[in-house]
């Protein structure tokens, strides 16, 4: 009988330890299955990290399409264009350029809550320095010539008041009383220029037409003007317009990008891919574009929507795909203002003091 019982007590302790083998050895699959599921989960939130939601992988992404881009302009540099065809892909190829630190911006611009101060700096002098690397390799290559000017009526149009007040209510007013002032009876003088690469510059007064048969280059630069009304006609892929103070700027499409750097108490309506504004001051613009239009270190600049008419406008506007209103006019970004809130810098241009339409000449 005692035997009997200690047999079935070891029975039972045997059963109760196989049990708790069992027990154990499923804490420890589970523990391990858990762990490796843990494991699959880091390796797959590495592999689908957002660059512009990690810093390092940001900053590793910023110095790859640097390190891209310069390796680019260095290709450039090495082989310069001397044909037509590589000197119009070499424009090409530097406007795409220029897009691409532009993106490398907007990326850091949208980044900007969670990079530090310093990532900040960093990101905004990069983009400088490419975009002055990208300035330079180009005037080395493709080297700007001479210009001349040839001159068919000339008078002095009067000083224009200073203030934005005073480059608007002239800018309404020529509209109502004469065609914007433009190319007819009332214009005060205009100037046809010859040029390759284009460039106007250092007028003060009068009326500047560039019509397509003057032009003979598609990269149009306009600088140091003053108290002008000038009318671009001539088909564009870039156009620049460079320290202008109480100018009306009256453009037709740009199949590229419009860059505006130091403009003062001014009109300018252009139709661009994209539009790329520097050290404005109360300057409105009449834009559309195919972008978001960019600001930086500006104040007082007003938007509204493209208003330019002139001879063969659908076709040209259909021609550099820009026909369709899209409304980016009034989607500004500043990139100098990083809050939430808006930027304090432009505002839309109020329908009642809009210019409804000008037309050429």
């Amino acid at each position: 009988m005692v035997e009997d019982n200690l047999v079935k007590r070891g029975e039972a302790t045997a059963l109760a330890e196989e049990a708790d083998a069992r027990v154990v050895e499923k804490l420890s699959k589970g523990d391990a299955e858990r762990a490796a599921q843990r494991e699959r989960r880091k390796e797959r939130e590495k592999e689908e990290a957002n660059p512009r939601e990690n810093v390092d992988l940001f900053n590793q992404s910023q110095q790859e399409e640097a390190g891209s881009i310069r390796s680019a302009l260095a290709e450039l540099e090495g082989q310069p264009p001397s044909t037509k065809d590589e000197i119009h892909a070499a424009k090409g190829t530097f406007e795409n350029l220029r897009l691409r630190v532009l993106e490398m911006e907007k990326k850091a611009a949208s980044a900007s809550y969670f990079l530090s101060a310093y990532d900040v700096r960093a990101t905004s002098d990069l983009a400088k320095d490419l975009k002055a690397k990208i300035d330079g390799v180009q005037r080395e290559v493709l080297p700007r010539k001479a210009f001349t000017f040839r001159r068919r009526r000339v008078m002095r149009e009067r000083n224009a008041a200073d203030g934005a007040q005073a480059a608007r209510t002239k800018a309404k007013s020529s509209v109502q009383e004469g065609g914007a002032g433009a190319a007819g009876e009332n214009a005060s003088a205009q100037v046809a220029v010859e040029a390759r690469g284009m460039k106007v510059e250092a007028r003060e007064g009068g009326v500047v037409v560039i019509a397509q048969e003057d032009a003979t280059s598609d990269d149009i630069e306009i600088a140091g003007c003053k108290d002008c009304v000038i009318y671009v006609l001539a088909k564009m892929a870039v156009l620049r317009l460079v320290d202008l103070t109480s100018c009306r700027v009256f453009c037709g499409p740009v199949g590229g990008s419009l860059y505006l750097e130091g403009c003062r108490d001014s009109v300018v309506m252009a139709a661009a891919h994209q539009a790329r504004i520097h050290h404005a001051h109360r300057v409105d613009f009449y834009l559309r574009t195919r972008s978001y239009p960019i600001i930086e270190k500006c104040s007082e600049v007003r938007f509204a929507p493209y208003a330019f008419s002139f001879e063969g406008r659908d076709a040209a506007l259909e021609r550099e795909k820009l026909s369709e209103e899209n409304d980016l006019w009034s989607d500004v970004k500043d990139f100098g203002w990083l809050k939430s809130t808006q930027s304090p810098n432009w505002t839309v241009l109020p329908q009642d003091q809009r210019v409804e339409e000008v037309r050429e000449g």
